[in-house]
């Protein structure tokens, strides 16, 4: 049943994708209005395997959990921002990285670390919680970024070609991003900190200083410094986009390296 719900999952995130690319292409409008409730029928089978993870809360403890919920959030802050900005160039670039973390989410499980006490167990999946929805909002942050780089680029240009049509205002892009960030940054930062009362638990250290920390604590920096740029420095627009697709890559990078340490 799990296997037969997971690839209702993926398929609706793959065909969302392929249609929002199409749609974003010839501007028909049926094929938006297709791949966005495809992303509604993916969210409610998602929905559904991580209701059933509810019930064994050992599992939470692997990285395929944890991206199955990430792709889950990022398809919730899709839906999110669809009804606050009303971008249809947003699910081009957001659905993606749902449809990524889904089909990285099939990897088999590594062996799921032992959880010797229930408050462990709730640390554990607090910070996971906090630390998925964090990036969901920093992915939105990234979308918004890479949106506003290339229509400022096409703006500037002689010749706009089809993305100056296809894409919103640079204001409405930054505003997205600025907004985004401010909700991603607290979530990831509670994060953080819920993961280190537990590695503290687990292994009697706060945080391990190794290479595997440094993209994380980087990033943390980047993003940090970008908000309080925002408001008492007035930094937005190429300025503040640029840094956040910087800040999201420096995620990812931390990601992977933490998951394959």
């Amino acid at each position: 049943m799990n296997s037969i719900l997971f690839h209702v999952v993926l398929l609706a995130y793959l065909l969302a994708t392929l249609g929002f690319w199409c749609y974003f292409g010839v501007r028909q409008a049926v094929l938006f209005r297709v791949a966005h409730g495809l992303v509604y029928v993916g969210l409610i089978f998602q929905t559904v395997l991580l209701a059933q993870r509810l019930w064994t809360p050992m599992v939470w403890s692997s990285v395929s959990a944890s991206l199955a919920l990430l792709a889950w959030a990022i398809g919730i802050g899709y839906i999110v921002a669809w009804w606050r900005y009303r971008i249809e160039a947003l699910g081009s670039f957001m659905l993606p990285l749902a449809f990524f973390a889904v089909v990285l989410s099939s990897v088999p499980a590594e062996a799921v670390l032992p959880l010797p006490s229930s408050l462990q167990r709730l640390l554990l999946v607090v910070h996971i919680v906090l630390a998925v929805l964090g990036y969901a909002a920093l992915a939105l942050t990234f979308c918004a970024g890479v949106m506003y780089l290339i229509q400022e680029r096409q703006l500037k240009s002689k010749q706009p070609g089809m993305w100056s049509n296809r894409l919103p205002s640079l204001w409405v892009l930054d505003e997205m991003n600025a907004k985004a960030l401010a909700l991603g940054l607290p979530l990831l930062t509670q994060g953080v900190i819920t993961g280190s009362v537990w590695a503290k638990a687990m292994r009697g250290s706060y945080l391990s200083w190794s290479m595997t920390s440094l993209p994380l604590l980087l990033a943390l920096a980047l993003y940090v410094l970008l908000l309080g740029g925002r408001y008492t420095l007035g930094w937005q627009g190429k300025k503040a986009a640029f840094a956040a697709v910087t800040g999201f890559l420096l995620v990812l990078v931390s990601y992977v390296v933490h998951t394959s340490a």
